[in-house]
């Protein structure tokens, strides 16, 4: 081999080692690069999570505050409630004490309860609530019988009070149908009411011999 030949040789060696020198570094500096890259992502997700975790821990002690303060209000409201329980039940008794005594005839109503009246004619009634046209609607249902000998034409007044004994409603019926001795008839109705109230007591008053007298 002559020596251009080895030169050439030697030159074309020493362009293959540069080569892949150049290779490994450039394989090396991409390597780096997407390292580097991969640990700047890892600091920033790490970042975002620490002050993630530090505000819901912030939220979470100021919720568990707040709670804490709602749950001593609610505490101290039950307390009160019950200290002035005993006070409301001696009230309400000593409320029902007068109205017994100022209105003897008066009776606890009570919704959707066969009631026993056994008043002259009136035997029993019923009280039923409804909802109609977005207000609540009262109505009745009464059970008369002729308990005489003779007829009867039944005449009645069903009259409503509220809690303080205050007339808030009414229904008149007057039969001109007579009810034969031992017969019996259910008359049913919706009760006007004077002003919207809950009704809390009733009286039914047996007109039946005023018209019969009348009548006469």
């Amino acid at each position: 081999m002559s020596e251009r030949q080895r030169n050439l040789a030697d030159d074309h060696a020493i362009d293959k080692m540069s080569h892949e020198r150049y290779l490994r570094t450039g394989r090396s500096s991409r390597s780096r690069i997407k390292i580097l890259g991969l640990a700047v992502t890892l600091a920033v997700v790490l970042l975002v999570l620490v002050v993630v975790s530090i505000f819901s821990a912030s939220k979470i002690s100021s919720l568990g505050g707040e709670n804490m303060a709602l749950e001593r209000q609610l505490l101290m409201v039950e307390r009160e409630i019950a200290s002035l329980k005993p006070q409301l039940e001696k009230s309400r008794a000593e409320l029902q004490a007068l109205l017994q005594k100022r209105f003897p005839n008066l009776r606890p109503l009570k919704i959707n309860n066969m009631l026993d009246v056994n008043e002259g004619l009136i035997k029993q009634v019923i009280f039923t609530k409804i909802k109609q046209d977005q207000r609540e609607v009262y109505k009745y249902l009464v059970v008369a019988e002729n308990g005489t000998v003779k007829k009867i034409n039944p005449s009645f007044r069903v009259l409503l009070f509220d809690e303080f004994g205050v007339h808030i409603g009414s229904a008149d019926v007057v039969d001109k149908r007579s009810l034969e001795a031992g017969e019996s008839r259910d008359y049913t109705a919706e009760l006007e009411l004077l002003f919207e109230s809950t009704p809390k007591h009733f009286y039914i008053e047996d007109l039946s011999a005023h018209y019969r007298s009348v009548a006469n």
